[in-house]
């Protein structure tokens, strides 16, 4: 069925006046020195654990805070929930700076950049093995990238007003059209929300690169949208060899365990533990577990207790999607706005909409190329792509697809939409060849954290509450044995 077909029977049918969307935020931002050097630190105690808070935690590293948002319908209320934690932490970390780009600061030395830590329990030592195997696999600085998850659903009724059904195969199946359609135009995400054509010489240290000097410490692509997910960022070489096409879920958890407990021969010659017996990543496979599947969109559904969750997916079905191909927008406090939030879900609801077909491998493959041509070259308009199987100039695609969000715009009951449409606008590199990357992230860290220290207006008590009701919750957590953590982690993946 053609779009403006789709989205008329969905107006006759109440589908947008009734429409409720299910929206979360995680974001990630490094401790840095005044000196914009990353903090070798721990995570400050004021901030509460990073075991038992489920608003702050951390990510890869010590220094890698990272913020979760509860799930909200309104944006309003999710981006003052996202502002109000960016106080909190502001004014709980001292003479620090919360660094405001996806690509890290100068990095001198790897070496001492902190690994997280959270507990000596079991659960606790598989996330920090887990990050352990990460930095043997891939280095610290390529850990230490920052970015924005976009978490999206539906809520049941809108869910059930989509496609007439609420059942668990109809709904993974739903998702997974998303997912697909997603891939298919995430080059037009990549032009909209890439901010990372310029790094710091120190990222790419020892690795070879296509890219061209800007000055004396960064480099740079000059039409560029994001070299955080180019194969110098937040990628996997080994994972390439993955075939996941999200065609239908028992496909794509098949994959997903096989990249797990399938050894592969270059994680393999790590070893699976350090000399001194402790171990160093959780499996040898391309995965050492779910999470470390890098991809721009993932299906999900939290875990109750300590299910994995390839188990969760498997056994209740897809809840959610986790869009994770965003730059943090650096002159944004939060690293999002809301009309940046109201866009992504113009594209997600368009994905859902719109005739999802199965990708065979051919169309992965073109996927892939546009993916690669708009990360180094999305800035020139004049790019080939391939477009709804035709090659298209990137101008005339993005046109077509500002069209059908537009068409989708018109029926939300909040003409925020529309405006956030017509604020859209063709984004272009600027660079300064005088003032160094690093010098620019210091300056509007710097300027965030004055802004911050300034609002008493913002109530942050329940944050304030909520670090000290996880540091007593950490409290009482039991400890394992150092045997009975070994056995825990050579056993996570044997069931699988």
């Amino acid at each position: 069925m053609e779009l403006s077909k789709k989205i008329q029977e969905l107006k006759d049918t109440g589908f947008f006046e009734n429409l409720i969307i299910e929206r979360g935020i995680e974001k990630e931002s490094l401790r840095v020195s005044s000196k914009g050097n990353i903090s070798e630190k721990n995570h400050p105690p004021s901030l509460g654990s990073s075991f038992t808070n489920s608003s702050i935690t951390t990510d890869f590293a010590e220094a890698m805070v990272e913020i979760v948002t509860p799930v909200f319908n309104d944006i309003d209320e999710l981006y003052d929930h996202l502002f109000a934690l960016h106080v909190f932490i502001n004014n709980n970390i001292g003479d620090e700076l919360l660094w405001p780009f996806s690509i890290p600061p100068k990095i001198d030395n790897e070496s001492k950049i902190n690994i997280a830590t959270y507990s000596n329990n079991n659960e606790g030592q598989l996330k920090h093995v887990y990050r352990k195997g990460l930095a043997a696999r891939y280095g610290k600085t390529m850990q230490c990238v920052s970015g924005i998850h976009f978490n999206f659903s539906l809520s049941e009724d809108s869910m059930k007003d989509l496609i007439g059904s609420t059942s668990k195969e109809d709904v993974n199946s739903t998702y997974l059209n998303l997912i697909r359609n997603f891939k298919r135009i995430f080059w037009f995400v990549l032009s909209e929300f890439g901010e990372s054509a310029v790094i710091d010489k120190t990222f790419v240290k020892g690795r070879k690169n296509d890219l061209d000097e800007l000055n004396d410490t960064d480099l740079y692509k000059e039409n560029a949208t994001s070299l955080r997910m180019s194969e110098i960022g937040y990628k996997s070489p080994a994972q390439e060899s993955m075939n996941i096409h999200y065609n239908d879920l028992d496909s794509f958890l098949e994959e997903l365990r096989n990249g797990i407990v399938k050894p592969y021969p270059e994680f393999s010659a790590l070893g699976l533990k350090d000399d001194d017996g402790s171990y160093k990543q959780i499996s040898d496979g391309i995965l050492q577990i779910e999470n470390e599947l890098y991809d721009c969109i993932r299906p999900k559904r939290a875990a109750q207790g300590n299910e994995r969750p390839y188990d969760v997916l498997k056994n209740y079905g897809i809840k959610y999607v986790e869009v994770r191909g965003i730059d943090l927008s650096p002159y944004e406090i939060t690293g999002i706005s809301k009309n940046q939030i109201r866009i992504l879900d113009l594209v997600l609801l368009y994905c859902l909409i719109e005739e999802s077909p199965k990708i065979n491998d051919l169309e992965l493959e073109s996927i892939n190329r546009n993916d690669q041509a708009v990360i180094k070259n999305g800035r020139d308009l004049d790019t080939k792509i391939l477009y709804k199987k035709n090659e298209a100039s990137l101008r005339d695609a993005r046109n077509n697809i500002m069209q059908d969000l537009q068409a989708i715009a018109e029926q939300m009951k909040d003409k925020e939409y529309e405006i956030a449409l017509k604020d859209l606008k063709i984004k272009t590199n600027t660079f300064d060849r005088s003032k160094s990357f690093h010098e620019t992230g210091i300056e509007i860290a710097k300027d965030n954290h004055s802004k911050m220290l300034n609002m008493p207006e913002i109530d942050t008590t329940t944050f304030q509450q909520q670090a000290k009701d996880s540091l007593k919750k950490f409290d009482i957590i039991h400890n394992n044995t150092i045997d009975e953590i070994n056995d825990f982690l050579a056993s996570y993946n044997r069931n699988l």
